[in-house]
């Protein structure tokens, strides 16, 4: 979750009305936090040399080994990756929160509080993740959509590690239709770096290779609706940069604080 994210919640509601409708480019200027980052030069992220996952089952403590274990792949792969590119590497404390701790199951990130319905990974205050496991993810025999949620919230933190979440909360805006553009390009970078995360520990991990295509699948349902705020961008851009990142392995392919806007929108 990025601080500006909020501003963005808060100036939305504005864009719904009728007249709202007509599209600008929004270019990202004099940011070379975000435009000439060290992350993009660093090479592809090696295949990761990781234990395959333990089988998910269908318990929360079962899901909570299985997610400390995709985490720990993470940690073990990014962190020498960074670190041979001359950049900080902090792994994330990991908070993990289920159906059998009701009563310390809301908590608060930037001062919104959570309490889902359905199982999600929040990145707060660059620092730590936040692991909200419900009974969809309990139930469940397919383990993808963990990896999905995990390797998005993972890809935010490694954007803090690398100063581009300072570079975008230090973005001017003349409007909401703006800051919205950038939210898109921050949430559509995340999205590419899951996509380079999968790529080099999907194997590692025993995934079977057919299910990578799930993580395009899982991308695309996270458009926005028709009518809402645009946060996210349509279902194309969601899958062009999950694939994109996937494909070639390499941070250097996630610069949308550079790509024209319709690849954004």
């Amino acid at each position: 979750m990025k601080i500006r994210t909020i501003m963005a919640m808060a100036v939305a509601f504005i864009l719904l009305f009728p007249g709202t409708a007509t599209a600008f480019a929004y270019p990202v200027e004099d940011a070379p936090l975000l435009t000439g980052n060290p992350l993009y030069s660093a090479g592809k992220l090696p295949a990761a040399s990781c234990a395959r996952k333990p089988a998910k089952g269908k318990s929360l403590a079962s899901v909570k080994r299985h997610v400390k274990a995709l985490v720990t792949c993470m940690n073990d792969t990014w962190g020498p990756y960074l670190k041979q590119a001359d950049l900080s590497f902090v792994a994330p404390k990991v908070e993990m929160y289920g159906t059998t701790l009701e009563k310390k199951y809301e908590r608060y990130c930037f001062g919104a509080k959570m309490n889902p319905a359905k199982s999600e990974v929040v990145h707060c205050f660059g620092t730590f993740l936040s692991v909200h496991i419900r009974p969809d993810w309990i139930k469940s025999s397919d383990d993808v959509p963990i990896f999905a949620e995990l390797s998005s919230a993972y890809a935010e933190h490694v954007l803090s590690l690398v100063d581009i979440t300072e570079g975008y909360n230090a973005l001017h805006a003349d409007n909401g239709d703006e800051i919205l553009e950038q939210l898109r390009r921050f949430n559509l970078q995340a999205k590419c770096l899951g996509g380079v995360t999968a790529r080099s520990m999907w194997s590692a991990l025993g995934y079977p290779a057919k299910d990578a295509r799930r993580l395009l699948d899982l991308a695309k349902a996270e458009a926005d609706l028709k009518g809402k705020p645009r946060y996210f961008g349509k279902s194309a851009n969601l899958v062009h940069w999950t694939k994109r990142g996937y494909s070639t392995a390499n941070p250097g392919s996630c610069k949308t604080w550079t790509a024209p806007s319709a690849k954004v929108s």
